[in-house]
């Protein structure tokens, strides 16, 4: 199996080889199910392509027990903070409770933000919630007498171009007396939320990789 993903966690692609005892629509549904089972990810189906093969049994078997491995191009890069999930709950006087997860080195954090229930503001809350759960990812990573890092949402923003919706996300990170501002961008495919959370975290992944 080959995994390829963005920066953030997003996977692009999916590849599987298997022997011809499995169709390959029943395939594309047990990869669907083992991800979500395994590692609570849901990957839309049309992104997992299946070929098959004459060899034998065994030797199939083989090729499939390989670990999966994430591609970023021809490089997959350990240190990079990825989106687990996030969760959006109606408060009291209009407000949402936005709370987003995210994986780094083997471990879970999460961040919330609490904003007025309307469209730029709970995207706005959502970007938040990313840098708060990055932050604490940080923190966590980060010596007793390290200087603290502080993550600062200057904006989000939704652009039409190409034909197609981006999210733009703007963000300032203090380091010490260093302020560097920081961008990133992802296109709006399913839902403008989690495209909100993954510019966020494009955004911040090369500076954080670059401190890691």
């Amino acid at each position: 199996m080959r995994v390829v993903a963005r920066p953030g966690g997003e996977v692009d692609e999916i590849h599987v080889l298997t022997t011809r005892e499995v169709g390959p629509k029943q395939t594309v549904r047990n990869v669907e199910s083992a991800l979500l089972a395994q590692y609570d990810l849901e990957v839309d189906h049309r992104k997992i392509s299946v070929a098959q093969t004459d060899r034998g049994a065994e030797e199939a078997a083989l090729v499939m027990q390989t670990p999966v491995r994430l591609h970023e191009g021809e490089q997959a890069e350990a240190s990079r903070i990825l989106f687990v999930g996030h969760r959006v709950a109606s408060e009291r006087s209009h407000r949402v409770l936005v709370r987003v997860t995210v994986e780094w080195k083997g471990e879970r954090f999460e961040g919330a933000a609490s904003a007025a229930d309307l469209p730029r503001s709970r995207l706005e809350a959502l970007g938040e919630a990313t840098l708060k759960a990055v932050e604490t990812a940080i923190s966590k990573d980060e010596e007793e007498e390290a200087t603290p890092v502080a993550l600062s949402l200057d904006g989000v923003k939704l652009v039409d171009a190409f034909d197609r919706t981006f999210v733009l996300v703007a963000v300032h990170a203090m380091y010490g007396r260093e302020i560097t501002s920081l961008a990133g961008a992802s296109a709006v495919d399913d839902s403008s939320d989690r495209s909100v959370i993954l510019a966020t975290l494009q955004a911040t992944d090369r500076w954080i990789r670059g401190r890691a």
